[in-house]
């Protein structure tokens, strides 16, 4: 697959891309002295792989973190106003006075800077490592407060955080805290191992089967969970999921997420390949615009390319989707055929529940024997 041909529509002013190639261990204590468990959600089951192992591979080979090159010194003196006022109040964000998941109190002086992984719309990537000990490495994020008041996106930004904070599941990317000085937010990121899938994609052109079945199952039962907490979150392809340290899936953007306990959604937002019909037709829409999503992922996994993609026009791409104009090569099996076409329903109603997709012939035939799945999915 040639991806410089493959040139996607971008999110709308996607604010939280994350760069992170690699992502972190352990949850950390939320006060000194408590065990890291105490961050894990309660409801966790001994289905879910514990992070433990990843932390410990990670301690053990003495990770190097690469050199620090700087950067936010630079940057500090280059960018960022101080800011005041009522968008000053609404972007001192802390995790140590949060409500739900309060943190240790963290500053910049507590970590290790390591190399750069990359550069956000608001700021840059680190690797670092923890001071205190057990030395954690994670990647920290810096948004810079005066670009999110000028892009006018401060309530997106809280609403991504305060979403991703409170998420704990294996194949989420973990928020660990954030803290704040007078220009800038740090966010503590998990740090994902394997890198961003889509460079994965890329490089291969497609997945196997296999391969792509693995992926969907981790999805699915990452969506469950999501879904059971009330958040939908409305924009899925393969350049917002990570690989961890095992290989295993991590959904790693929300900044078009929203905690939605009506359903009724009505902003058009996410990505115009994996955009379903009810968006495409300007209507009312709820969490099953991630069941669409998790069909074209599919479809692109195996494929190379999005369903309904059309390079010579925008709008084609739109009437296609709002046709559901599916078209199969044959190299494809029935089974995931039967999959794909069981999501991308015109009728969002109609669409598999994430429940049957986990217990989809597809999905079940490729899922490791070690793997335990609820019959019913997250509730």
């Amino acid at each position: 697959m040639n991806r410089s041909l493959h040139a996607k529509q971008p999110s709308q002013s996607n604010v939280s891309k994350l760069l992170t190639k690699f992502a972190a261990p352990n949850p950390f204590p939320t006060k000194p002295g408590h065990p890291p468990s105490s961050l894990l959600n309660p409801n966790q089951t001994s289905r879910q792989p514990s992070p433990t192992n990843a932390s410990n591979a990670l301690k053990e080979k003495g990770i190097d973190i690469g050199k620090y090159d700087g950067g936010l010194e630079i940057d500090d003196e280059k960018r960022g106003q101080l800011i005041y006022g009522e968008a000053a109040e609404d972007l001192a964000l802390d995790s140590s006075v949060s409500r739900k998941h309060p943190t240790r109190e963290w500053h910049l002086t507590d970590f290790d800077m390591g190399r750069p992984l990359g550069k956000g719309k608001f700021g840059r990537v680190y690797m670092v490592r923890t001071k205190a000990e057990p030395k954690y490495i994670l990647a920290l994020k810096t948004l810079y407060k005066s670009e999110i008041v000028q892009s006018k996106v401060e309530k997106q930004i809280r609403r991504e955080i305060e979403i991703q904070q409170n998420l704990r599941h294996p194949n989420v990317l973990r928020l660990y805290g954030y803290f704040h000085d007078t220009k800038r937010i740090f966010l503590m990121l998990e740090f994902a191992g394997k890198g961003e899938l889509y460079k994965q994609l890329s490089k291969h052109g497609c997945f196997s089967e296999r391969r792509s079945s693995r992926y969907i199952d981790q999805m699915a039962d990452a969506l469950s969970y999501l879904h059971g907490k009330h958040v939908i979150h409305r924009d899925i392809k393969p350049e917002n999921l990570l690989l961890g340290i095992n290989g295993e899936l991590k959904i790693g953007d929300f900044g078009w997420s929203v905690h939605a306990p009506g359903n009724r959604r009505m902003t058009l937002c996410g990505t115009l390949d994996y955009l379903p019909p009810e968006m495409v037709e300007g209507k009312e829409h709820n969490e099953k615009v991630d069941l669409w999503a998790l069909g074209v992922l599919t479809y692109e996994f195996l494929i190379g390319n999005p369903p309904f993609e059309d390079r010579s026009s925008v709008s084609n791409t739109y009437r296609r989707i709002a046709k559901v104009d599916l078209k199969f090569p044959a190299t494809i099996s029935v089974e995931v055929k039967d999959l794909i076409t069981k999501l991308l329903q015109y009728d969002p109603q109609r669409r598999l529940a994430l429940s049957s997709v986990l217990k989809h012939p597809w999905i079940v035939k490729y899922r490791p024997k070690d793997t335990v799945r609820p019959s019913g999915g997250h509730t």
